[in-house]
Protein backbone atom coordinates (compact mmCIF):
# COMPACT_ATOMS: atom_id res chain seq x y z
CA UNK A 1 0.00 0.00 0.00
CA UNK A 2 2.26 3.28 -1.03
CA UNK A 3 1.65 6.22 0.91
CA UNK A 4 -1.55 8.34 0.36
CA UNK A 5 -1.90 12.08 0.29
CA UNK A 6 -5.11 12.74 2.61
CA UNK A 7 -7.05 15.75 4.35
CA UNK A 8 -6.82 15.39 8.04
CA UNK A 9 -7.14 17.55 10.68
CA UNK A 10 -4.55 19.48 12.87
CA UNK A 11 -4.07 18.35 16.54
CA UNK A 12 -3.51 21.97 17.62
CA UNK A 13 -6.19 23.85 15.96
CA UNK A 14 -8.37 21.59 13.74
CA UNK A 15 -7.48 23.43 10.50
CA UNK A 16 -7.89 20.59 7.45
CA UNK A 17 -4.41 20.26 6.36
CA UNK A 18 -3.48 17.65 3.52
CA UNK A 19 -0.61 14.93 4.81
CA UNK A 20 0.66 11.99 2.89
CA UNK A 21 -0.04 9.28 4.95
CA UNK A 22 2.03 5.76 5.39
CA UNK A 23 0.41 3.30 7.10
CA UNK A 24 2.23 -0.10 5.55
CA UNK A 25 6.17 -0.27 6.14
CA UNK A 26 6.74 -3.73 4.45
CA UNK A 27 10.62 -4.28 3.97
CA UNK A 28 10.16 -7.49 2.23
CA UNK A 29 8.72 -4.73 -0.73
CA UNK A 30 10.82 -1.68 -0.01
CA UNK A 31 13.93 -2.17 1.76
CA UNK A 32 14.09 2.03 2.43
CA UNK A 33 10.88 1.17 4.57
CA UNK A 34 13.32 0.79 7.57
CA UNK A 35 15.53 3.48 7.61
CA UNK A 36 12.42 5.83 6.62
CA UNK A 37 10.85 4.08 9.62
CA UNK A 38 13.14 4.52 12.49
CA UNK A 39 14.02 7.94 11.46
CA UNK A 40 10.83 9.03 12.19
CA UNK A 41 10.07 11.12 9.01
CA UNK A 42 6.63 9.79 7.89
CA UNK A 43 3.11 10.93 8.37
CA UNK A 44 3.95 14.59 9.32
CA UNK A 45 1.57 17.73 9.33
CA UNK A 46 2.72 21.07 8.55
CA UNK A 47 -0.21 23.20 9.95
CA UNK A 48 -0.05 26.85 7.25
CA UNK A 49 -2.68 27.78 10.15
CA UNK A 50 -1.14 27.64 13.51
CA UNK A 51 2.43 26.39 12.22
CA UNK A 52 1.99 23.00 14.52
CA UNK A 53 4.59 20.47 13.07
CA UNK A 54 4.13 16.33 14.05
CA UNK A 55 2.70 13.39 13.20
CA UNK A 56 -0.46 12.06 12.13
CA UNK A 57 -1.96 9.63 14.71
CA UNK A 58 -2.72 6.62 12.27
CA UNK A 59 -2.38 2.95 12.64
CA UNK A 60 0.70 1.01 11.35
CA UNK A 61 1.76 -2.55 10.14
CA UNK A 62 5.48 -2.86 9.71
CA UNK A 63 6.85 -6.24 8.29
CA UNK A 64 9.89 -7.79 8.33
CA UNK A 65 10.28 -11.00 6.52
CA UNK A 66 13.27 -12.21 7.18
CA UNK A 67 13.41 -11.70 10.86
CA UNK A 68 9.91 -12.52 11.05
CA UNK A 69 8.82 -9.92 12.65
CA UNK A 70 5.16 -8.53 12.88
CA UNK A 71 4.30 -5.55 14.78
CA UNK A 72 1.31 -3.32 14.63
CA UNK A 73 0.23 0.23 16.28
CA UNK A 74 -3.39 1.83 16.94
CA UNK A 75 -2.99 4.62 18.60
CA UNK A 76 -5.20 5.18 21.54
CA UNK A 77 -5.95 8.74 21.01
CA UNK A 78 -8.19 7.96 17.98
CA UNK A 79 -11.01 6.26 20.26
CA UNK A 80 -11.19 3.26 17.56
CA UNK A 81 -13.72 0.32 18.45
CA UNK A 82 -11.73 -2.94 18.76
CA UNK A 83 -13.97 -4.58 15.73
CA UNK A 84 -12.61 -1.16 13.55
CA UNK A 85 -9.26 -1.52 14.84
CA UNK A 86 -8.86 -5.32 13.51
CA UNK A 87 -10.67 -4.37 10.47
CA UNK A 88 -8.00 -1.56 9.54
CA UNK A 89 -5.08 -3.68 10.48
CA UNK A 90 -6.32 -6.83 8.32
CA UNK A 91 -6.71 -5.02 5.66
CA UNK A 92 -3.09 -4.21 6.19
CA UNK A 93 -2.24 -7.80 6.40
CA UNK A 94 -3.82 -9.21 3.70
CA UNK A 95 -1.86 -6.28 1.69
CA UNK A 96 1.39 -8.12 3.17
CA UNK A 97 0.25 -11.68 2.89
CA UNK A 98 -0.75 -11.41 -1.05
CA UNK A 99 2.46 -10.35 -1.77
CA UNK A 100 4.16 -12.82 -0.49
CA UNK A 101 4.77 -15.72 -2.51
CA UNK A 102 2.72 -19.29 -0.83
CA UNK A 103 6.17 -20.91 0.35
CA UNK A 104 7.14 -17.48 2.60
CA UNK A 105 3.34 -17.30 4.17
CA UNK A 106 4.23 -18.26 7.84
CA UNK A 107 2.60 -18.72 10.83
CA UNK A 108 4.01 -15.67 12.34
CA UNK A 109 2.01 -13.23 10.05
CA UNK A 110 -1.26 -14.32 11.12
CA UNK A 111 -0.50 -12.63 14.85
CA UNK A 112 1.41 -9.53 14.42
CA UNK A 113 2.41 -8.31 17.93
CA UNK A 114 0.72 -4.93 18.84
CA UNK A 115 2.78 -2.22 20.39
CA UNK A 116 1.12 0.38 23.12
CA UNK A 117 2.99 3.87 21.68
CA UNK A 118 4.82 4.46 18.58
CA UNK A 119 7.82 4.63 20.67
CA UNK A 120 7.27 1.08 21.55
CA UNK A 121 6.71 -0.12 17.64
CA UNK A 122 10.25 1.57 16.97
CA UNK A 123 11.90 0.33 19.93
CA UNK A 124 10.89 -3.15 19.03
CA UNK A 125 12.21 -2.99 15.24
CA UNK A 126 15.59 -1.49 16.77
CA UNK A 127 15.62 -4.89 19.17
CA UNK A 128 15.24 -7.05 16.27
CA UNK A 129 18.18 -5.15 14.55
CA UNK A 130 20.62 -6.15 17.43
CA UNK A 131 19.94 -2.81 19.48
CA UNK A 132 19.77 -3.94 23.39
CA UNK A 133 17.46 -2.96 25.62
CA UNK A 134 20.34 -0.83 27.49
CA UNK A 135 21.66 0.92 24.38
CA UNK A 136 18.42 2.03 23.91
CA UNK A 137 18.28 3.36 27.62
CA UNK A 138 21.89 4.87 27.17
CA UNK A 139 20.47 6.43 24.07
CA UNK A 140 17.37 8.03 25.85
CA UNK A 141 19.84 9.50 28.60
CA UNK A 142 21.93 11.08 26.18
CA UNK A 143 18.59 12.39 24.42
CA UNK A 144 17.74 13.69 27.78
CA UNK A 145 20.97 15.28 28.56
CA UNK A 146 20.83 17.05 24.87
CA UNK A 147 17.69 18.83 26.39
CA UNK A 148 19.40 19.71 29.52
CA UNK A 149 22.27 21.29 27.70
CA UNK A 150 19.89 23.03 25.39
CA UNK A 151 17.92 24.67 28.07
CA UNK A 152 21.01 25.45 30.32
CA UNK A 153 21.50 29.65 29.98
CA UNK A 154 24.72 30.55 28.55
CA UNK A 155 26.70 31.32 31.67
CA UNK A 156 26.55 27.55 33.10
CA UNK A 157 26.90 25.92 30.25
CA UNK A 158 30.62 25.43 30.51
CA UNK A 159 30.23 24.27 33.91
CA UNK A 160 27.52 21.46 33.13
CA UNK A 161 30.05 20.14 30.24
CA UNK A 162 32.38 19.44 32.83
CA UNK A 163 30.33 18.13 35.00
CA UNK A 164 28.69 15.85 32.21
CA UNK A 165 32.37 15.55 30.25
CA UNK A 166 32.52 11.39 30.30
CA UNK A 167 29.36 11.38 28.87
CA UNK A 168 29.96 13.93 25.83
CA UNK A 169 31.73 11.22 23.91
CA UNK A 170 31.22 9.85 19.96
CA UNK A 171 27.64 8.64 20.41
CA UNK A 172 26.74 11.68 21.99
CA UNK A 173 27.83 14.14 19.28
CA UNK A 174 26.36 11.49 16.55
CA UNK A 175 23.38 11.58 18.36
CA UNK A 176 23.34 15.29 18.53
CA UNK A 177 24.18 15.69 14.67
CA UNK A 178 21.67 13.23 14.15
CA UNK A 179 18.82 15.45 15.74
CA UNK A 180 20.38 18.65 13.82
CA UNK A 181 19.45 16.65 10.88
CA UNK A 182 16.07 15.54 11.72
CA UNK A 183 14.82 18.86 12.18
CA UNK A 184 15.98 20.09 9.15
CA UNK A 185 14.64 17.33 7.53
CA UNK A 186 11.32 18.10 9.54
CA UNK A 187 11.33 21.86 7.94
CA UNK A 188 12.39 23.05 11.63
CA UNK A 189 15.56 25.37 10.74
CA UNK A 190 15.51 27.26 13.83
CA UNK A 191 15.70 24.00 15.63
CA UNK A 192 18.67 22.82 13.73
CA UNK A 193 20.72 25.43 13.81
CA UNK A 194 20.08 25.87 18.00
CA UNK A 195 21.33 22.28 17.54
CA UNK A 196 24.19 22.94 15.25
CA UNK A 197 25.44 25.88 17.66
CA UNK A 198 25.49 23.64 20.80
CA UNK A 199 27.22 20.97 19.22
CA UNK A 200 29.93 23.30 18.03
CA UNK A 201 30.17 24.97 21.68
CA UNK A 202 30.51 21.36 23.09
CA UNK A 203 33.12 20.31 20.98
CA UNK A 204 35.07 23.70 22.64
CA UNK A 205 34.20 22.88 25.95
CA UNK A 206 34.43 18.77 26.20
CA UNK A 207 37.66 16.14 26.00
CA UNK A 208 36.33 14.53 23.30
CA UNK A 209 35.98 18.05 21.08
CA UNK A 210 39.62 18.34 22.27
CA UNK A 211 41.05 14.96 21.16
CA UNK A 212 38.74 15.02 17.82
CA UNK A 213 40.27 18.35 16.85
CA UNK A 214 44.23 16.68 17.38
CA UNK A 215 42.98 14.17 15.26
CA UNK A 216 41.16 16.25 12.79
CA UNK A 217 44.55 18.08 12.49
CA UNK A 218 47.34 15.11 12.34
CA UNK A 219 44.72 13.61 9.42
CA UNK A 220 44.89 16.86 7.28
CA UNK A 221 48.64 16.78 7.87
CA UNK A 222 49.04 13.32 6.79
CA UNK A 223 46.49 13.90 3.78
CA UNK A 224 48.13 17.37 2.54
CA UNK A 225 51.62 15.70 2.51
CA UNK A 226 50.29 12.62 0.52
CA UNK A 227 48.84 15.26 -1.57
CA UNK A 228 51.58 17.19 -2.08
CA UNK A 229 53.37 14.01 -3.89
CA UNK A 230 50.58 13.48 -6.09
CA UNK A 231 51.87 10.77 -8.64
CA UNK A 232 54.80 10.44 -7.11
CA UNK A 233 53.00 8.71 -4.33
CA UNK A 234 54.70 5.20 -4.59
CA UNK A 235 54.09 1.77 -2.45
CA UNK A 236 58.20 2.34 -1.18
CA UNK A 237 57.06 6.07 -0.64
CA UNK A 238 54.05 5.09 1.39
CA UNK A 239 55.88 2.07 3.27
CA UNK A 240 58.46 4.77 4.42
CA UNK A 241 55.66 7.54 5.56
CA UNK A 242 54.01 4.76 8.02
CA UNK A 243 57.03 2.98 8.83
CA UNK A 244 58.74 6.17 10.49
CA UNK A 245 55.60 7.75 12.31
CA UNK A 246 54.23 6.52 15.85
CA UNK A 247 51.52 8.64 15.25
CA UNK A 248 47.68 6.35 14.70
CA UNK A 249 45.69 9.09 13.49
CA UNK A 250 48.59 9.88 10.41
CA UNK A 251 48.75 6.31 10.68
CA UNK A 252 44.79 6.26 10.14
CA UNK A 253 44.55 8.85 7.46
CA UNK A 254 47.29 7.23 5.45
CA UNK A 255 45.30 3.86 5.36
CA UNK A 256 42.12 5.50 4.18
CA UNK A 257 43.76 7.86 1.64
CA UNK A 258 46.08 5.06 -0.04
CA UNK A 259 43.89 1.39 0.65
CA UNK A 260 44.62 0.15 -2.28
CA UNK A 261 48.67 -0.28 -1.73
CA UNK A 262 47.78 -2.03 1.28
CA UNK A 263 48.17 -5.16 -0.29
CA UNK A 264 49.86 -8.54 0.43
CA UNK A 265 53.07 -6.98 -0.56
CA UNK A 266 53.14 -4.36 1.96
CA UNK A 267 52.16 -6.27 4.64
CA UNK A 268 55.53 -9.05 3.87
CA UNK A 269 58.08 -5.81 3.47
CA UNK A 270 56.31 -4.25 6.84
CA UNK A 271 56.47 -8.12 8.73
CA UNK A 272 60.41 -8.34 7.03
CA UNK A 273 61.21 -4.68 8.84
CA UNK A 274 59.48 -5.92 12.27
CA UNK A 275 61.83 -8.88 12.08
CA UNK A 276 64.95 -7.01 11.53
CA UNK A 277 63.69 -4.18 14.07
CA UNK A 278 65.53 -4.01 17.58
CA UNK A 279 63.37 -4.17 20.06
CA UNK A 280 61.86 -0.71 20.70
CA UNK A 281 61.17 -0.39 17.11
CA UNK A 282 59.96 -4.06 16.74
CA UNK A 283 57.02 -3.31 19.68
CA UNK A 284 56.74 0.00 17.84
CA UNK A 285 56.41 -1.81 13.95
CA UNK A 286 53.91 -4.88 15.54
CA UNK A 287 51.58 -1.77 16.82
CA UNK A 288 51.80 -0.30 13.53
CA UNK A 289 50.78 -3.56 11.58
CA UNK A 290 48.48 -4.68 14.00
CA UNK A 291 46.19 -1.18 13.49
CA UNK A 292 46.72 -1.31 9.87
CA UNK A 293 45.36 -5.01 9.76
CA UNK A 294 42.47 -3.59 12.10
CA UNK A 295 41.75 -0.32 9.77
CA UNK A 296 42.29 -2.33 6.26
CA UNK A 297 39.37 -5.33 7.74
CA UNK A 298 37.53 -2.32 8.80
CA UNK A 299 37.62 -0.41 5.33
CA UNK A 300 36.88 -3.55 3.89
CA UNK A 301 33.97 -4.93 5.79
CA UNK A 302 32.06 -0.67 5.35
CA UNK A 303 33.27 -0.75 1.53
CA UNK A 304 31.20 -4.49 1.12
CA UNK A 305 28.42 -3.44 3.63
CA UNK A 306 27.89 0.31 1.56
CA UNK A 307 28.37 -1.63 -1.78
CA UNK A 308 25.27 -4.27 -0.83
CA UNK A 309 23.20 -1.11 0.67
CA UNK A 310 23.39 0.43 -2.98
CA UNK A 311 22.64 -2.73 -4.43
CA UNK A 312 19.48 -2.84 -2.17
CA UNK A 313 18.39 0.60 -2.92
CA UNK A 314 19.00 0.25 -6.53
CA UNK A 315 16.84 -2.89 -6.43
CA UNK A 316 14.42 -0.72 -4.36
CA UNK A 317 13.96 1.89 -6.87
CA UNK A 318 14.02 -0.90 -9.78
CA UNK A 319 10.66 -1.98 -8.29
CA UNK A 320 9.01 1.18 -6.97
CA UNK A 321 5.67 1.95 -8.36
CA UNK A 322 6.25 5.54 -8.16
CA UNK A 323 10.29 6.33 -8.93
CA UNK A 324 10.51 10.10 -8.03
CA UNK A 325 8.92 9.28 -4.66
CA UNK A 326 11.18 6.09 -3.91
CA UNK A 327 14.13 8.61 -5.38
CA UNK A 328 13.52 11.40 -2.68
CA UNK A 329 12.66 8.39 -0.13
CA UNK A 330 16.73 7.20 -0.35
CA UNK A 331 17.90 10.13 -0.92
CA UNK A 332 20.41 10.35 1.57
CA UNK A 333 21.93 6.67 0.30
CA UNK A 334 22.36 7.75 -3.28
CA UNK A 335 25.91 8.92 -2.86
CA UNK A 336 28.98 7.71 -4.89
CA UNK A 337 28.59 4.21 -3.96
CA UNK A 338 25.58 3.72 -5.58
CA UNK A 339 26.18 5.79 -8.84
CA UNK A 340 29.25 3.22 -8.92
CA UNK A 341 26.72 0.19 -8.33
CA UNK A 342 24.47 2.01 -10.92
CA UNK A 343 27.13 1.79 -13.31
CA UNK A 344 28.26 -1.16 -13.09
CA UNK A 345 24.80 -2.14 -13.75
CA UNK A 346 24.60 -0.60 -17.11
CA UNK A 347 27.62 -1.88 -18.41
CA UNK A 348 26.85 -4.90 -17.29
CA UNK A 349 23.08 -4.99 -18.91
CA UNK A 350 24.57 -3.92 -21.93
CA UNK A 351 27.33 -6.42 -21.90
CA UNK A 352 24.50 -9.17 -21.63
CA UNK A 353 22.36 -7.93 -24.26
CA UNK A 354 19.52 -6.97 -21.75
CA UNK A 355 17.45 -4.18 -23.32
CA UNK A 356 14.75 -4.31 -20.73
CA UNK A 357 16.95 -4.43 -18.31
CA UNK A 358 18.93 -1.50 -19.55
CA UNK A 359 16.50 0.44 -20.16
CA UNK A 360 15.16 0.49 -16.83
CA UNK A 361 18.23 1.20 -15.70
CA UNK A 362 18.27 4.47 -17.58
CA UNK A 363 15.18 5.73 -16.38
CA UNK A 364 16.93 5.84 -12.75
CA UNK A 365 19.55 7.20 -13.78
CA UNK A 366 18.13 10.21 -15.93
CA UNK A 367 15.79 10.38 -12.80
CA UNK A 368 18.18 10.40 -10.73
CA UNK A 369 19.92 13.18 -12.45
CA UNK A 370 16.77 15.38 -13.14
CA UNK A 371 15.76 15.31 -9.30
CA UNK A 372 19.22 16.69 -8.36
CA UNK A 373 19.15 19.41 -10.76
CA UNK A 374 15.89 20.36 -9.38
CA UNK A 375 17.24 20.11 -6.19
CA UNK A 376 20.47 21.54 -6.24
CA UNK A 377 21.79 25.25 -5.28
CA UNK A 378 21.34 27.79 -8.00
CA UNK A 379 25.04 28.00 -8.54
CA UNK A 380 25.39 24.59 -9.22
CA UNK A 381 22.49 24.25 -11.21
CA UNK A 382 24.39 26.91 -13.67
CA UNK A 383 27.63 24.79 -13.36
CA UNK A 384 26.21 22.52 -14.43
CA UNK A 385 24.58 23.91 -17.39
CA UNK A 386 27.59 25.43 -18.62
CA UNK A 387 29.77 22.33 -18.93
CA UNK A 388 26.53 20.84 -21.22
CA UNK A 389 27.32 23.75 -23.31
CA UNK A 390 28.25 22.78 -26.56
CA UNK A 391 31.92 24.94 -26.98
CA UNK A 392 34.02 27.13 -24.48
CA UNK A 393 33.36 30.09 -26.21
CA UNK A 394 29.28 29.82 -25.61
CA UNK A 395 29.75 28.82 -22.17
CA UNK A 396 32.03 32.29 -21.54
CA UNK A 397 29.14 34.02 -23.53
CA UNK A 398 26.70 33.13 -21.10
CA UNK A 399 29.03 34.28 -18.06
CA UNK A 400 29.66 37.68 -19.49
CA UNK A 401 25.93 38.51 -20.49
CA UNK A 402 24.82 38.82 -17.13
CA UNK A 403 22.09 36.52 -17.29
CA UNK A 404 23.16 35.24 -13.83
CA UNK A 405 24.72 36.82 -11.24
CA UNK A 406 28.24 36.02 -10.68
CA UNK A 407 29.02 36.35 -6.81
CA UNK A 408 31.76 34.75 -4.29
CA UNK A 409 29.39 31.79 -3.45
CA UNK A 410 29.50 30.50 -7.29
CA UNK A 411 33.03 31.54 -7.70
CA UNK A 412 33.38 28.92 -4.20
CA UNK A 413 31.41 26.52 -5.85
CA UNK A 414 33.13 26.37 -8.98
CA UNK A 415 36.95 25.74 -6.94
CA UNK A 416 34.68 22.93 -5.11
CA UNK A 417 33.41 20.89 -7.89
CA UNK A 418 36.94 21.22 -9.85
CA UNK A 419 38.13 19.57 -6.87
CA UNK A 420 35.90 17.04 -7.20
CA UNK A 421 36.67 16.42 -10.92
CA UNK A 422 40.31 16.08 -10.64
CA UNK A 423 39.58 13.20 -7.20
CA UNK A 424 37.68 11.40 -9.15
CA UNK A 425 39.92 11.52 -12.42
CA UNK A 426 37.99 13.80 -15.03
CA UNK A 427 41.37 16.23 -15.27
CA UNK A 428 39.47 17.59 -18.93
CA UNK A 429 36.21 18.51 -17.14
CA UNK A 430 38.30 19.77 -14.11
CA UNK A 431 40.27 21.85 -16.44
CA UNK A 432 37.63 23.41 -18.96
CA UNK A 433 35.66 24.16 -15.40
CA UNK A 434 38.99 26.18 -14.30
CA UNK A 435 39.23 27.74 -17.07
CA UNK A 436 35.48 28.87 -17.45
CA UNK A 437 35.70 29.99 -13.42
CA UNK A 438 38.91 32.46 -14.27
CA UNK A 439 36.38 34.40 -16.88
CA UNK A 440 33.56 34.26 -14.37
CA UNK A 441 36.13 36.08 -11.78
CA UNK A 442 37.50 38.63 -14.10
CA UNK A 443 33.42 39.49 -14.45
CA UNK A 444 33.16 39.78 -10.18
CA UNK A 445 36.32 41.88 -10.21
CA UNK A 446 34.96 44.24 -13.03
CA UNK A 447 31.53 44.42 -11.30
CA UNK A 448 33.22 45.22 -7.60
CA UNK A 449 35.62 47.72 -9.45
CA UNK A 450 32.53 49.47 -10.91
CA UNK A 451 30.45 49.74 -7.66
Amino acid sequence: MPPLKTQVSCPNCRAPVVATIEQLFDVAQDPSAKNRFLSGRFNLINCPNCRYQGQVATPVLYHDAEKELFLSFVPMELGLPQMEQEKIIGKLMNEVINKLPPEKRKGYLLNPKPALTLQGLMDRVLEGEGVTREMLDAQKAKAQLIQQLLTTPEGQLAALAKEKDAELDYTFFQLLTASAEAQAAGGNQAGAERLVALRQKLLDLSSFGAQSKQRTQAYEAAIRELQALGDKLTPDKLFELIVNTADEDKIAAYASFARPMLDYAFFEALTRRIDKAGDADKERLTKTRDLLLQLTQEMDAAAKAQMEDAANTLRALLEAPDLDQAIRDSAGRIDDTFMAVLNMNLEAAQKAGRPDILQRLEIVSEAIMRLMQESAPPEIRFINELLQMSSDEQAEAVIRSGSTTINQQLIDAMTYIVESLRQNNQPQLAERLEKLQNVAIGELMTANWKN
